[in-house]
Parts: C-alpha cells; structure tokens; sequence
C-alpha cells in the first residue's frame, strides 16, 4: 500500500511540474498588416441623372484606378486588378434614405424596400480600347441584369493600363400605351440583340423614382 502511495504521488508531482518548464522559453511572432482597397473609384458616391423623359439618352462618366498603395513604384509583388462593374437593387425608406442591399442575400435592410429598378436601362462602356491582355468589356443598356453575360469587367495594370474609364449611359424606358413609333429603333439602335417589347414599362410606374447601385468589385489581384 505505502508503495502504491509514493508512485502516485510521484506522478503528481512530474505533471504539476510540467508547465513550469514550459515557461521557461518564449518566442514571439510579430505580425502586421496595411490593409488597403487596390481600386479607387471616382466619382465614389453618388450618379444622379434627375427626372428624365422617354427616350431620351444621358451619359455620365466612371473612371476606375489603383489605390496609392497599389501603384507605389516600390511595390513589384502584383501589378494587376481585375475587377467587375455588377448591378444590384438600391433600397429606399419611408423618408427617402438610401441604404445597398445585403451582399450574401441581395435583400435590403430591415426598413427598407427595393426602388424600381433601373438596372436594365443602364449601360456600362468602355471610353476607350485597351490593347490586349488588358481589355475591358462592356454591357449595352436593354439588357436582364440577372443574366450572368450582362456584367462589365476591367482590368488595370500597374505599368500599361492604370485607368479605365466607363460610359455609363442612361436610356430611358417609355411606359404602356405611351411609347412613340419609332421605340423599337431607339432600342435597336443601343443594343440591337435586344426585343424591344421586353423594355417598355407598366402605365402604372410613370411619374415614379427608379434606382440601381453599380459595385465595382475585385475578383482578382496577381
């Protein structure tokens, strides 16, 4: 019995003594990070055209860059963004507030509801043409924003192609019974891949505030 006591208490006091040893040596890791966005987008807010009437056609301009950080000369470890122009529903409450929907589920805040959507009525071009590998693809108003081919992509390259910027056209829908004859030429003559028909709004949606946000975001940085 005695020596069963002292092997017991042997191995309590082996274990008690274990974290002290462990104590006796530390290393310490220091980590940090700059984090940064890699785009600049200018304007960075707000895209009003005001009211507007049928068939008419405005254009406002987006130019999309690098960050400071991003096209710092020292920086050699990426020197390309690419980047997709997608449309989402813009949210509206009782007192006119703006607020983006939820990025996972596409639904607004809680007090909010969706505004009618101008998405399919908005174009995303390109001002100009970049050569390859760097080109920039855009989207023609008239189109199903929910059609995975109806979003826009860029590219930016540190040393070839730092900004790109984008027509972002306007073309405005007319509404049932109220179009004029020659609707289906102004179609056609934005994007002639598109039915007409398709575009042309209820009666009950005139004298009303439409609205889209337009989300820049990076799909890739090497």
């Amino acid at each position: 019995m005695k020596k069963s006591l002292l092997i017991i208490g042997g191995l309590a006091i082996v274990i008690a003594a274990a974290p002290l040893f462990a104590a006796f040596e530390a290393h310490v890791i220091n980590v940090t990070a700059h984090i940064e966005n890699a785009l600049k987008v200018m304007p960075p807010d707000d895209m009003t055209f005001g009211t507007v009437f049928p068939q008419e056609y405005h254009e406002k301009n987006l130019s999309v860059t690098t960050s400071e950080s991003f096209c710092n000369a020292n920086q050699r470890r990426v020197l390309n963004i690419d980047y997709k122009i997608v449309q989402k529903p813009k949210c509206i409450n009782a007192t006119g507030e703006h607020a983006p929907v939820n990025y996972a589920t596409h639904e607004c805040p809680k007090g909010y509801e969706p505004m009618l959507s101008l998405c399919p009525f908005l174009s995303k071009t390109p001002k100009h043409a970049d050569e390859p590998p760097y080109e920039d693809y855009g989207v023609p108003a008239f189109h199903d924003p929910s059609d995975p081919a109806s979003v826009a992509t860029g590219t930016i390259n540190k040393d070839n192609d730092i900004l790109d910027e984008w027509i972002i056209d306007l073309a405005v829908p007319c509404f049932e019974g109220m179009c004029a004859q020659d609707w289906p030429e102004f179609v056609a003559s934005i994007n002639p891949d598109a039915n007409p028909a398709d575009y042309i709004l209820p009666a009950s949606q005139e004298s009303s505030d439409f609205g889209c946000d337009l989300w820049i975001e990076v799909t890739d940085i090497y």
